[in-house]
């Protein structure tokens, strides 16, 4: 089983690493002239980038005090970190849960927890190669890196679909890891190419 993801998820990164190529060129000079400086651009111009998402990026972002003077890269990398970091915590949980015999687990429940395990785990990594290849100036690579860890997120929800009690496990994690990929994607626009 463990093939099967490892194979799905190569498959999704190279996807979307074809669809994140295929964005279209970047504005002319002139353009790029009359945008804001990222260099310039305060923490709450950055998440007005993100819409609806404004309350949860100021809440993510604001408390880490390299997003104070940190450019448009320096934001998505803070905002990849907290990520992984709620990627890696839902790791521990669901581990932990592997192990609590007080929880009344069906056989439905307990795949669908070990599969989200897995899912979770691939998108840990993937979000870590995501910081390297933002640190190393390969953009679109990292955004496809986030995309694909966004996917994992959202195959583990959809796969639990059919087994009610996931949704006091899992709905919740599930959708604030979503929610925050989505805001590192949009961050990520900003980022002068």
């Amino acid at each position: 089983m463990a093939f099967s993801y490892v194979a799905t998820g190569s498959i999704l990164f190279f996807l979307l690493l074809a669809v994140v190529d295929a964005e279209p060129t970047p504005p002319s000079p002139a353009a790029a002239a009359t945008a804001p400086s990222t260099g310039s651009l305060s923490l709450q111009d950055a998440c007005k980038h993100t819409a609806e998402l404004y309350d949860l990026c100021m809440a993510t972002l604001s408390p880490d005090r390299d997003s104070e003077t940190a450019d448009a890269v320096g934001l998505t990398r803070v905002a990849i970190l907290a990520v992984q970091k709620n990627a890696s915590e839902t790791v521990t949980f669901l581990s932990s849960i592997d192990d609590d015999e007080s929880l009344n687990k069906t056989a439905e429940l307990q795949q669908c927890l070990e599969d989200c395990g897995e899912r979770y785990e691939s998108a840990v990594e993937q979000l870590t190669d995501a910081t390297m290849a933002l640190d190393a100036g390969a953009y679109k690579e990292s955004l496809a890196l986030v995309a694909a860890g966004q996917a994992e997120v959202k195959l583990c929800q959809r796969g639990c679909q059919a087994v009610p009690e996931h949704k006091k496990i899992l709905l919740a994690r599930n959708t604030e890891v979503d929610r925050l990929c989505t805001m590192v994607l949009a961050l990520a626009t900003l980022i002068r190419r």
